[in-house]
């Protein structure tokens, strides 16, 4: 198994783990977990690969500013909406989704899965989780209020190798 393959399958069942405990408390099980993904482009594209790959989630919207990121996973999903701003598909397609994604560039962690969690979504986020720890804490007191599991990737980190480092 090499690198890329090993990503793709930590972040499937990482996914998974994280959001059973949202989902039964929401009064699933339905058909499928609607996803949302916001950020299309690299890693949001490995994660979206990943967790679609799975026949029991549909893919619901996509999000991402670059038009050609947004077109190359539109054709994997066609029946996805496409949006270029997160807070339009959160506030469009809140009823709609079942969990999130963010896998954007760094500095809008945070501002996604917050909105995301504030309707009461539960969030895979990619690291950094946020850049300040009023931030965290922000994320950990409506993650808390609303019984939310939020999960944060860290797939490469935590290999034997970076442990070695330390």
């Amino acid at each position: 198994m090499n690198k890329r393959e090993f990503i793709k399958k930590s972040s499937v069942g990482a996914l998974g783990i994280m959001l059973a405990p949202s989902i039964l408390k929401a009064g699933f099980p339905k058909e499928k977990l609607r996803t949302a993904h916001i950020g299309v482009g690299n890693m949001g594209m490995e994660d979206l690969k990943a967790i679609s790959s799975h026949a029991s989630v549909e893919v619901v919207a996509l999000c991402d500013v670059d038009a050609i990121n947004l077109s190359t996973a539109h054709k994997m999903h066609p029946g996805a909406r496409v949006f270029f701003d997160y807070r339009a598909m959160l506030e469009e397609m809140g009823d709609e989704i079942d969990a999130v994604v963010v896998s954007t560039p760094d500095h809008t962690h945070a501002p996604a899965s917050l909105m995301a969690m504030k309707m009461d979504k539960p969030v895979y986020c990619q690291k950094p989780l946020t850049h300040y720890v009023s931030e965290s804490r922000e994320m950990k007191k409506v993650a808390a209020e609303k019984g939310l599991v939020t999960q944060m990737g860290i797939q490469v980190h935590s290999f034997y190798d970076y442990k070695l480092a330390t």
